[in-house]
């Protein structure tokens, strides 16, 4: 699959996991306005984001998988699994 496409469509799941956090923040959604815990605080967040990055920016150097090859993995060998029974 992650073959034929570009960056932005290998690896479209992880950027938007990285787009939702940034609406997040820019929505103020963190603890210290919400007093929310699920939002987190914003050294928190922070972080989140700069892991999210640095995996994202690791993947791609490495070629490795995205979490939709992943899936497609998963997926594709529970259906060889069925059709072997």
């Amino acid at each position: 699959m992650s073959e034929s496409l570009g960056i932005r469509e290998r690896y479209s799941r992880e950027i938007q996991d990285i787009g939702n956090k940034l609406r997040a923040l820019e929505n103020g959604r963190i603890y210290e306005l919400t007093n929310a815990q699920m939002d987190g605080y914003l050294a928190t967040n922070i972080g989140q984001l700069r892991d999210m990055f640095q995996d994202l920016i690791v993947k791609i150097d490495k070629q490795a998988p995205s979490i939709n090859d992943k899936f497609d993995d998963l997926f594709k060998n529970t259906r060889d699994s069925e059709e072997v029974k």
